[in-house]
């Protein structure tokens, strides 16, 4: 398939002029800010931004029978169980790549011999700035001597991938990550192809400082209006 041609940007795109820059909360994981803003149609506000310090990565491991490994874990924030694709918060000094293979080994003992990125995504973007970078994985062998995370309790269960496409389109699976990365699959499978752009998938393999994104770059220099 022909490569699209890029979506129309207007000429001066951003309509904000930010006055005041304010850090509210600061922990390993997230971290809150208030901007103080300008709209040019002449609206003055505040809008509240939550950082988010890890990368979002997940990936689709299929097994040979075309199933794809899910984990269980109890969700705190929604209060509910949710089954979902290996995912985990990537630190500063790993790329999404190094973290992915690293979570796959602690939360499903296991390991994956072809990798290629398989969607790309801006979770809840009106106020956060967290990506998720997904891969697809294949060619799954068993490792040993990775435990998860000392508050995590986590199941680990094989299901076809037709049955995940159509828990999905059910709502019995919700998780972002996953909805995309099954979305993503099921589309490729159809037919639906594009490639990433070269820029975006290198960004994959790449460790967060070496590749931020203009939302995650602006918490190092906040003092810039």
């Amino acid at each position: 398939m022909a490569n699209l041609p890029p979506l129309p940007d207007p000429e001066q795109p951003n309509p904000y002029t930010v006055t005041e820059r304010n850090l509210l909360f600061d922990s390993p994981w997230i971290r809150l800010r208030e901007d103080r803003f300008r709209h040019r149609k002449g609206v003055e506000g505040r809008y509240p931004i939550c950082g988010f310090r890890r990368t979002a990565c997940g990936v689709l491991a299929l097994d040979e029978q075309d199933q794809v490994i899910l984990v269980g874990q109890w969700r705190f924030p929604l209060e509910c169980y949710s089954w979902e694709i290996v995912e985990g918060g990537g630190e500063e000094h790993e790329s999404p790549f190094e973290c992915i293979q690293r979570e796959l080994a602690e939360e499903a003992n296991l390991r994956a011999e072809t990798w290629e990125p398989l969607a790309y995504s801006n979770l809840s973007n009106s106020s956060t700035d967290e990506e998720a970078f997904l891969f697809l994985a294949s060619g799954l062998a068993d490792v040993h001597g990775h435990q998860p995370d000392d508050e995590e309790e986590l199941r680990v269960h094989r299901e076809p991938f037709e049955h995940c496409l159509r828990r999905v389109q059910a709502g019995e699976i919700a998780d972002g990550l996953t909805v995309i990365a099954i979305l993503a699959l099921q589309a490729r499978r159809s037919g639906v192809t594009q490639p990433l752009h070269p820029d975006l998938a290198e960004r994959f393999f790449q460790r967060p400082a070496q590749h931020p994104s203009h939302g995650r770059a602006r918490w190092a220099k906040l003092e810039a209006l």
